[in-house]
């Protein structure tokens, strides 16, 4: 099969590998059929600072199907379409029996500790798998762990219907979020970006309003905001935008 493997910062080849065997007890093999490209491979690639193996296969944003079960796997068969969480955790420390699987003793990423999704066959422990309708287009459903992301973000958020939220980045975090908004809550959302073309995609398909960060008047009813750059100049910026008491 073909798989995309990191050997080095850098070091990115398309190689053909053997496929994988017959999975292991708990473990399930895939047929990929979408993988998305996280940012954080993009970094990955350019620094190794994820590096832990090499050559090593990256793509923890994947949808796929289920082609074999290892003994003791129940809640997965042959044919289910499925998505994975990014996060490879055991499963038996005190913080995962607890259900606190982000923050798991021995906590690892798939495409890191484990081969991900840049291939045409991987293979992952069951239960990291969620299954989904078969009926949804494998290449929306691979972006399952960002939307997962924009999600959480919003409901930490806790803007309350009607009041106005400043999204700063439209990459996919920030758009999701844009959207997510959008669709709950009948509120005006803001958005903004260096990348103009970026923030009129984000403004098509959710109905935000583009606004530029840097010639926005102070408003009293601004008390919500996310940003989705990463950026501390920006972070800032928000801060001062934001009415007293904002999130």
């Amino acid at each position: 099969m073909k798989a995309a493997r990191l050997h080095a910062a850098g070091d990115l080849r398309v190689e053909d590998v053997p496929s994988p065997g017959e999975p292991a007890p708990g473990w399930v093999r895939l047929k990929v059929a979408a993988a998305g490209i996280c940012g954080s491979d993009l970094h990955n690639f350019r620094t190794g600072q994820w590096i832990s193996r090499a050559p090593s296969v990256a793509g923890h944003e994947f949808a796929g199907e289920v082609t074999a079960v290892g003994a003791g796997v129940s809640q997965l068969a042959c044919g289910d379409r499925v998505v994975a969480d990014s996060r490879f955790w055991c499963g038996e420390c005190p913080a995962c029996r607890a259900g606190l699987h982000n923050v798991c003793a021995r906590l690892g990423f798939v495409g890191e500790v484990c081969d991900g999704g840049f291939a045409e066959e991987t293979e992952l422990p069951a239960r990291l798998l969620l299954r989904h309708d078969p009926a949804l287009d494998p290449a929306i459903a691979a972006m399952a762990e960002p939307l997962a992301v924009a999600l959480h973000a919003v409901r930490r958020l806790s803007a309350p219907a009607g009041v106005p939220v400043l999204i700063a980045g439209c990459g996919p975090i920030g758009g999701l979020a844009a959207l997510l908004l959008s669709r709950h809550g009948e509120r005006p959302v803001l958005v903004a970006d260096r990348n103009a073309a970026r923030a009129d995609l984000v403004a098509e398909v959710s109905g935000a309003t583009v606004v530029d960060l840097d010639a926005l008047p102070c408003d009293p009813n601004l008390r919500h905001a996310i940003d989705a750059t990463g950026n501390v100049a920006v972070m800032a910026l928000l801060l001062e935008l934001l009415a007293g008491g904002g999130t």
